[in-house]
This record gives structure tokens, sequence and C-alpha cells, in this order.
């Protein structure tokens, strides 16, 4: 094993547990908080990355390490068994190479072993991933094993508000209506259509008005 210290990789100052909008999670984020070994799936953008970095940046001997963004062919966990916390975001993203799997099972041996725990995050439960490594798999869905709910439409909308503002924008009750009734209420596609909405109020000096906002996404 190598003595060179692992990457650390930088967590977003936004995502902090005060800044998690809880919804019907209280439990999952107590659970998750815990330091046991947790695995927790849900959709996209229901929070899975924000709730994993916050439970890093409230733990100083901690490590985040993303597989959405950390290609295959660069993983390298030889060094992190020893973190207190530790947490491999979107590890579905490396299932189906044997070489990384085999990594994921040593290290999830070094810390079972030391008794730390291990938070991992996919878009599905362990039981409903593929592995190549069927150790990897078996040890993986002896976790506690917990979905991130999105949020209730009650909360949505004030979250959805809030995202708004912090752009720099006002969204109308009448616009906010609007978008639910003929958007959806997928908080994935709220956030996409946002991004959409907020390039184009910049690039057309407009605000978000019924109008402006069926010109832009053509409904």
């Amino acid at each position: 094993m190598s003595d060179q210290l692992p990457l650390k990789f930088p967590l977003r100052e936004e995502f902090t547990l005060d800044r998690f909008r809880v919804g019907l999670n209280r439990e999952l984020i107590e659970t998750a908080a815990s330091n046991e070994r947790v695995w927790i799936y849900g959709g996209a953008r229901v929070g899975k990355t924000h709730l994993a970095q916050a439970i890093c940046g409230q733990n100083e001997h901690s490590a985040f390490v993303p597989g959405k963004t950390t290609s295959p062919y660069d993983v390298d966990l030889g060094n992190y068994g020893g973190y207190r916390h530790l947490v491999i975001d979107d590890i579905d993203c490396w299932l189906g190479r044997r070489d990384v799997e085999e990594q994921l099972l040593a290290l999830t041996e070094t810390r079972l072993a030391a008794g730390l725990g291990f938070l991992m995050t996919g878009s599905g439960t362990p039981h409903q991933l593929s592995f190549s490594v069927e150790d990897l798999g078996s040890r993986v869905r002896s976790f506690h094993c917990m979905e991130l709910k999105a949020l209730p439409d009650s909360e949505k909308r004030q979250w959805l508000v809030d995202e708004v503002k912090e752009r720099g924008l006002e969204l109308p009750v009448d616009v906010l209506e609007y978008l639910f009734a003929r958007v959806g209420r997928s908080q994935a596609d709220l956030v996409d259509v946002i991004e959409k909405l907020d390039f184009e109020s910049l690039a057309q000096s407009r605000k978000l008005t019924i109008p402006f906002v069926r010109e832009v996404l053509k409904l």
C-alpha cells in the first residue's frame, strides 16, 4: 500500500446540514450521521450529494469521494481506510469494473475490521444493482439501506422559491403555480427549468412572468 496521502476532494460550501431540507428524512439524516455502515439511495437531485458532503463537512477527520466525477480508471482507494468518516457518493458509477470493485471490497473489509462506518450513496438499493465481485455485493447488502425521499409538495414550493431567490430572481405565486401545473413536480425537472429560466432571464434582462416562462419553455 502506498504511503501517499489520498486525494481530498473539495466540499461545496453551501452543502451543509443547516441548509439541507429535511422533509421526510429526519431519521435517515440521523442514521447517516451516526458513522454506521449506511447505504442511501434516491432519485436524481433529491439531495444525496448535498447530504453526503454535509456529513463530511461536520466531521474533521473525514473524506468525500465523488463517484460520478471520478473516472473508474483513476480510482485509487488504497489509503482511505483510516478516515473516521468516509463517504463515496454515486458509487454505482463504478460498478461493473472488477478492479475497482476489488478495491471497494478491500476498503470495506478494512473499515469493518477497524469498527469504522462507511456511507455510500447510489441510484438504487444494493439488491437492485449488479456487482462484478459478489463478495462486495454481499457486504454492502448488509448495510443499513435507506431511501432519501423527495420533498413533499408543501415544502417543495418554498424550496423552489428559495432556489430562484438565490439566483437573484423573484418567483411570483402565479408563475410558481404555473410551473407546478405545466412542468411537473420532480425536483430534477424543476432544477433544469430554473437553470434555463435563469440563463434566459439574464440574457434578455426580463423578469419571471407567465408569458416569459411560456416563451422560454415553449409551453
